[in-house]
């Protein structure tokens, strides 16, 4: 077992710090130790939280240099392979002898900007807080902010939380790693109420203020030494920010909603929950790209990264496959569906990417564009939660079991037929 010595300095007192899991069973041996210690002219006491030891020396008259008191300790403490601390903070020294995995449950409060809640909701494990002004319950909040915030649990590595406030670069790892797990709960009202037909509705990213600082608050929530910590710092140097005044968040009653908080809050963890997981990210990147362009081509690939289809499935069987798993089991819609996004595909997204085209340069309404991809990946969405598919595989099943059905093969067959006709060229009918 180790420990690391901290001399005492100046008006601060020496610790002996170790890892508390290491000694929970070592009671009697830390009392034992304690006392051979005080007969050498020492005031000590262990650390309530159980990792280490508070230290100085009882009179101004005895007189020893840091290695004569680190030989005393060696010598009460001999159990204890004790070393001279490399720093001068008990936290940097506790954090080298931690384990990776050890995290602390903490609660974990972020800032809202660029979004209105009057009252405030609850939506699995995140509680969106309203505005202080408004707030019923006041004694509530753990967070003295007078804006909307969102507060949540989470386990956070005891490593990282040691070290913090040590360097910057530490303090923005963290932080962003609070503002990741934040966004997921800004990834449900983004669902919920955002629109790329007016972006006005799309909240700040969480934790950001208008002069581009980033803020967290973290409360420990076990039994430690640590206090609740505020955090700020340009944790990230390049950012986007809502112009207008963002969405009024009066409810979170949305289809498909409450399976994407199953999700976040881990009640879920199949194969597809990650896939939709990912889709939510890259819907969010999409709200805040500053380009059309970027904007549109991300949705796209974002519906096929949902949807899936197999590699070898090209032009009509990709563009079929995923028209039946938006169309909701009903072979009109599937119709209508097919035709308008092989219409995005072809004459959109295909002059992007291979023709190096921008919007202004086609007919077609960016936002528009981009807000029949986004419903499309939000009603694929809604398909996994209602009919509670797990894997891929469950995905194509559905799919191809539609498509082999006589009422959809007529519809791809007539769209198809249509569409080719006008393109001059000769159809390709999938085969299912």
């Amino acid at each position: 077992m180790k420990a690391r010595l901290l001399p005492p300095r100046d008006n601060h007192n020496g610790n002996l710090v170790w890892r508390r899991d290491a000694f929970l069973d070592k009671n009697s041996q830390i009392s034992q130790s304690l006392d051979e210690i005080r007969t050498l002219g020492y005031w000590a006491s262990a650390f309530p939280e159980g990792d280490g030891v508070v230290f100085r020396l009882l009179s101004d008259t005895i007189i020893k240099s840091n290695d004569d008191i680190l030989d005393d300790f060696r010598r009460c403490f001999d159990w204890i392979n004790i070393e001279k601390a490399q720093t001068l903070g008990s936290n940097i020294e506790i954090a080298d002898l931690e384990t990776e995995n050890r995290t602390l449950s903490c609660a974990v409060i972020i800032p809202l900007e660029k979004i209105f809640i009057q009252d405030t909701l609850i939506l699995g494990k995140y509680t969106y807080f309203c505005r202080r002004e408004f707030d019923q319950e006041p004694h509530e909040r753990l967070s003295d902010l007078e804006i909307e915030y969102v507060q949540f649990t989470c386990d956070i590595s005891y490593r990282d939380l040691l070290r913090l406030n040590h360097t910057i670069d530490h303090n923005d790892h963290v932080i962003n790693k609070c503002l990741s797990l934040g966004e997921h709960a800004l990834d449900l009202v983004r669902y919920s109420h955002s629109s790329f037909k007016n972006r006005a509705f799309t909240p700040n990213p969480a934790g950001q203020r208008e002069d581009g600082f980033y803020d967290v608050e973290i409360i420990p929530l076990e039994k430690t030494h640590l206090k609740p910590l505020r955090l700020s710092g340009i944790s990230k140097p390049v950012s986007a920010s809502n112009n207008w005044l963002g969405p009024q968040v009066d409810h979170l009653f949305y289809p498909g909603i409450e399976y994407l908080a199953c999700i976040y809050s881990e009640e879920i963890t199949d194969e597809i929950s990650a896939s939709v997981i990912s889709s939510l990210r890259s819907c969010r990147q999409s709200f805040y790209s500053v380009g059309s362009e970027s904007q549109f081509l991300n949705l796209v690939f974002t519906l096929d990264g949902l949807a899936n289809p197999e590699k070898k499935w090209v032009s009509w069987k990709h563009r079929s496959y995923v028209a039946a798993l938006l169309c909701e089991e009903s072979p009109i819609k599937f119709h209508s569906i097919l035709e308008e996004y092989d219409r995005l595909y072809i004459d959109v997204r295909n002059k992007l990417v291979h023709e190096g085209k921008d919007f202004y340069q086609i007919t077609e309404d960016p936002d528009e564009a981009s807000e029949t991809i986004f419903c499309y990946i939000k009603t694929l969405i809604q398909l996994i939660a209602n009919k509670g598919i797990s894997s891929k595989s469950e995905l194509k099943q559905f799919a191809t079991t539609l498509l082999r059905e006589q009422s959809y093969k007529e519809k791809y067959y007539e769209v198809i037929l249509r569409v080719s006709t006008i393109r001059g060229k000769p159809p390709e009918y999938p085969i299912w």
